[in-house]
């Protein structure tokens, strides 16, 4: 038996090495399009669900704010006496009914996406760990086997967190003043209409006290946000009428001129004019929101009992 291979077993061992390059490679490409076939039909699963819910969530925004403009223009035509009592109770409870099944619509849609954005949230996490986990064993791949990896794991990854980014973004168009008048407008709507009390209504009530325990407490955090800016608004409106009085003595003691005193005192009267203005919008948005929140707490407590 020969002390060296000879030159066909080396050539041999080498083509052996490489088949089992080549079969390891082809293992790990089939091993990844198992996984990815078990993945992707999950991410397109709910992608398309979630493309579907979009679509109905923003067509239920659109259909409240035209039945609301209708029944404001109704109420306008009833007022001005263009239409009569009778008129105007049948188109009142047939704008009010429709505007009704629309909230009780988004109400539903926006549970949905909460769902769908928590499930999408979950695989985010569960590919992000995969991902940092695989990468620590990717030192040891070849080339062409860490690029096909890197491609077919951050597809993935990034796909979740577009999904969780659009559900984000619909929810966030609807303004927090407008989701409280839209649960104030349903509970009005709702209680005029006491014998209606489907399971539809009891569902959407509950959905209601849900969602108003969550905008009170948002509120909270905001309303403190806000009773900070009026507090430095009002030192700073303090600050100006010191100033003014300061011009107004240096005037009287004849250490200013006329037109320089009126030129000073145009540019403070106009900055603390401005100030008191936006403390007064800021309280009055606070005082609004305040006085919402509690109308609907009433209502949904004379609603339930």
């Amino acid at each position: 038996m020969p002390i060296f291979p000879s030159k066909n077993t080396k050539a041999e061992e080498h083509k052996r090495y490489l088949n089992a390059a080549q079969k390891r490679l082809e293992n790990f490409h089939t091993s990844s399009k198992e996984e990815q076939s078990l993945r992707f039909p999950t991410i397109k699963q709910i992608e398309s669900e979630v493309n579907e819910q979009l679509k109905i969530f923003q067509s239920h925004i659109k259909d409240i704010k035209y039945s609301s403009l209708r029944l404001e223009e109704l109420i306008k035509m009833f007022k001005s006496g263009e239409i009569s009592e009778n008129a105007y109770k049948l188109l009142m409870d047939e704008l009010s009914s429709s505007l009704s099944l629309s909230i009780e619509g988004i109400f539903r849609v926006r549970e949905s996406l909460e769902i769908l954005r928590a499930r999408a949230k979950i695989e985010w996490a569960k590919e992000k760990l995969d991902f940092e986990v695989e990468k620590r064993e990717m030192s040891g791949k070849t080339l062409g086997e860490e690029q096909y990896y890197r491609r077919e794991v951050y597809s993935p990854l990034y796909k979740w967190q577009e999904i969780v980014n659009r559900i984000d973004e619909a929810l966030s168009s609807l303004k927090f003043e407008d989701e409280l008048s839209i649960i104030e407008r349903y509970l009005l709507i709702t209680r005029e209409r006491k014998n209606v009390k489907t399971k539809e209504v009891e569902e959407a009530l509950e959905i209601c006290r849900q969602r108003l325990n969550i905008l009170s407490e948002k509120w909270a955090a905001v309303r403190r946000d806000k009773i900070s800016q009026v507090m430095n608004l009002e030192l700073k409106a303090s600050q100006i009428r010191d100033e003014i009085k300061e011009v107004e003595v240096r005037f009287a003691v004849g250490e200013l001129s006329r037109s320089i005193y009126e030129s000073r005192m145009s540019v403070l009267q106009g900055s603390l004019r401005k100030v008191e203005k936006e403390i007064s919008e800021i309280r009055g948005y606070i005082d609004e929101i305040d006085l919402k929140i509690f109308r609907i707490s009433e209502l949904l407590r004379e609603m339930v009992e």
